[in-house]
């Protein structure tokens, strides 16, 4: 498998749980954050991103008819890196509603 393939799984990797999760929580957030970035030697290769949002969670939930209390979060962090001495992938995410 060549590196631009590696990378691209890799990416893929930290997007599709950020997109699954996090386009979601961006389409309600009153607050939200994301970052990303990536590098490229000739020791190795990885990337990494974050994302968080906020929903205040003020108002009435009409769907239930009830009070909504407090804010609904979402945190979402995750890397993937290559070298010479193998690969690693992690990541966390968290959330409260």
């Amino acid at each position: 498998m060549n590196r631009k393939t590696v990378t691209r799984i890799a990416f893929a990797a930290v997007i599709a749980p950020a997109l699954a999760f996090g386009a979601p929580a961006v389409a309600m957030a009153d607050t939200f954050y994301g970052a990303g970035g990536s590098y490229a030697g000739p020791k190795g290769a990885g990337q990494g991103g974050v994302f968080s949002a906020v929903k205040s969670g003020h108002g009435h939930d009409h769907d239930h008819g009830h009070d909504k209390k407090g804010p609904s979060t979402i945190y979402i962090k995750g890397f993937e890196t290559a070298g010479p001495w193998g690969a690693a992938q992690g990541g966390v995410i968290s959330g409260t509603n």
